[in-house]
């Protein structure tokens, strides 16, 4: 029997495939955005089966009791004494805090994902991964120049290092078994893209990265484990960026000031700062009806795209609906034709209220747990650029955490820079240049793009005199991490060994 056809199912695909991920699952963390990105990076995947029996601890329901682990891998343990049972089960409670840290680790091994400090820990895919790794290196492995990112190198030099603190503790694990029949190697499946104004940001933000962990493991020594974890990070914010500013990009949509609260527990930043995440995900709602007007438009399925009536016998005898788990096929229709009537009393040309009834529909029906607006949630809180953090904060900003603060100051700011230090100020340029991020640090300028966002109209306190306050705030992080010093005169300078 035929698939009976689901022409909003089918627009929800190609949502998705325009922004070359999926960005609808409320389950995306760091770790399986590293175990995507760094699996594109290697072309390894390994079967990490027995180090995920140690690692579930036995006090989670389904694990392997440390009885059957001490039968099963006794050739790997060194038995000194009667206690070693107990001994293996408090091994396993420490190794799941070490190797667990996002909660990404099931007693089901399908799709757990376990911390990745070595290649040894890159397994196969996983649907939480969204697709995001492959978007990633794409963009990174496009020559620009004749050239690819340097970031790949750089993840990939990291990856190789299994001598770490973390690797070293499971190492008689590992070596229980040949790497021939631990890895499985595959070419770098890669798609040669022509970068758009966004991705070059991105990449543009990768190369800088890279290279500033290069010379800072020249001078102060290689840490692997930092160098994946600050392109991790960045890699959670690139695609947050993304999914943000590619309305702009795409369809000349505005560009979203990011004003970064430094968590002053100023009233002000905190309001400016939550409108502008909330501008964030209408900027993905906005980028949405702009591919579905572009979608109908292509399609040619409506006779007459200036006309209501026209728009509304598409949708009532062209768009095939099957019926869902709450309502049938029918009821759907009834629905999008009503927001199709509502938005044109509104005074919306009829392929706009089309394009936004069915974005309603997409959202509602195919996307019920997590829209691609959602998603800027997901990713923004796991990044450490939303907060607070917990279903219990009803309202959320960018509340930026140190580490990103950080990674973003170093995909910002060039070597030699860092190395002769620059003034507050001309960071904060630079931030606004790059990513239009806010700090506050030309109170003039940052005010008047809010302003014309109309976000400064929705906060009544002083905005103008906090910007100032909150650009101090977050020279005391930089200053707090070693990135910052602060001079009698009042004067920050930002870069390496102050």
């Amino acid at each position: 029997m035929a698939k009976k056809r689901d022409t909003l199912d089918e627009l929800g695909k190609e949502l998705c495939a325009s922004l070359r991920f999926n960005p609808t699952s409320n389950s995306t963390k760091p770790l399986y955005v590293a175990n995507s990105l760094f699996r594109a990076c290697t072309g390894i995947e390994c079967n990490i089966e027995d180090l995920h029996e140690w690692v579930v601890s036995e006090r989670r329901s389904k694990a392997k009791s440390s009885q059957a682990i001490v039968a099963e891998y006794a050739d790997a343990l060194y038995n000194a004494g009667s206690e070693i049972t107990e001994e293996i089960k408090e091994i396993r409670f420490f190794l799941e805090k070490l190797y667990n840290p996002d909660s990404t680790v099931y007693p089901s091994y399908r799709n757990s994902v376990l911390n990745i400090p070595s290649k040894w820990f890159i397994r196969s895919y996983v649907p939480a991964e969204a697709g995001i790794g492959e978007f990633l290196f794409n963009i990174l492995n496009t020559p620009i120049d004749g050239k690819v990112s340097p970031a790949i190198a750089i993840i990939e030099q990291a990856l190789m290092d299994d001598d770490d603190d973390l690797s070293r503790t499971v190492k008689p694990l590992i070596v229980r078994r040949p790497e021939e029949k631990r890895i499985a190697r595959s070419e770098r499946d890669s798609e040669i893209i022509l970068l758009n104004e966004t991705e070059m940001v991105i990449r543009a933000g990768f190369d800088r990265l890279a290279e500033n962990c290069n010379a800072y493991s020249k001078t102060w020594g290689a840490n692997s484990l930092l160098v994946l974890r600050r392109m991790v990070s960045y890699a959670m914010f690139a695609v947050f960026f993304y999914l943000e500013d590619v309305n702009r990009t795409k369809y000349s949509g505005p560009s979203i000031p990011l004003l970064l609260d430094a968590n002053g527990e100023r009233g002000a930043i905190e309001r400016a700062s939550e409108a502008c995440f909330i501008a964030c995900k209408k900027a993905v709602e906005a980028y949405t009806v702009s591919f579905i007007c572009e979608w109908l438009k292509n399609s040619n399925l409506i006779t007459d795209i200036s006309s209501e009536r026209a728009c509304k016998e598409y949708i009532a005898y062209g768009f095939a609906l099957k019926d869902g788990k709450k309502e049938s096929g029918e009821e759907r229709r009834k629905i999008i034709l009503q927001h199709i009537s509502s938005e044109c009393r509104a005074c919306e040309e009829p392929l706009l209220a089309t394009a936004k009834a069915l974005q309603f529909a997409i959202y509602t029906y195919i996307f019920p747990n997590t829209t691609p607006s959602d998603f800027c949630n997901v990713l923004g809180v796991k990044a450490g650029l939303v907060g607070p953090s917990g279903n219990a904060a009803k309202y959320k900003r960018l509340l930026i955490n140190s580490f990103l603060l950080e990674t973003l100051v170093l995909s910002a700011v060039d070597t030699g820079s860092l190395n002769n230090g620059i003034e507050l100020r001309e960071l904060g340029d630079t931030l606004r240049s790059n990513y239009n991020i806010l700090i506050g640090t030309d109170t003039d300028m940052d005010y008047s793009i809010l302003d014309a966002y109309g976000i400064a109209d929705v906060t009544p306190e002083n905005l103008r005199g906090e910007l100032a306050n909150n650009a101090r705030d977050i020279a005391d992080k930089l200053i707090s991490l070693g990135l910052a010093k602060r001079y009698a005169d009042g004067v920050t300078i930002i870069g390496w060994g102050l």
